[in-house]
């Protein structure tokens, strides 16, 4: 399941553990939290690594990458990277929301 696959990937090296499937609203799981600004900046600079990864991947830019993502299908690549693009615009929320306190 792309799921656990992902969650795994996911959560390998990220300074933050959650599962990522659990809830799109990451914003809101950050926020109940009280995450702090350099927590969440890690997190925000650790999706956009893997998501730069991930997007390498899909573009063929990359055959060492495409070896270490070959356990994801193309398909569960792409899922993979949209959800990647939503939980990175909910770190860039909270860390806005956090500028303004």
């Amino acid at each position: 399941m792309l799921d656990d696959k992902i969650d795994h990937h996911f959560n390998e090296l990220s300074p933050l553990d959650f599962n990522i499937y659990d809830d799109y609203c990451l914003f809101e799981k950050l926020k109940s939290e009280h995450i702090n600004y350099q927590v969440a900046n890690d997190l925000h600079d650790y999706i956009l690594g893997i998501k730069e990864q991930v997007g390498s991947v899909i573009n063929e830019e990359d055959e060492h990458l495409a070896v270490v993502y070959d356990f994801l299908s193309p398909t569960e690549q792409n899922d993979y990277y949209r959800f990647l693009s939503k939980i990175e615009s909910s770190t860039q929320k909270y860390l806005l929301f956090l500028n303004k306190k």
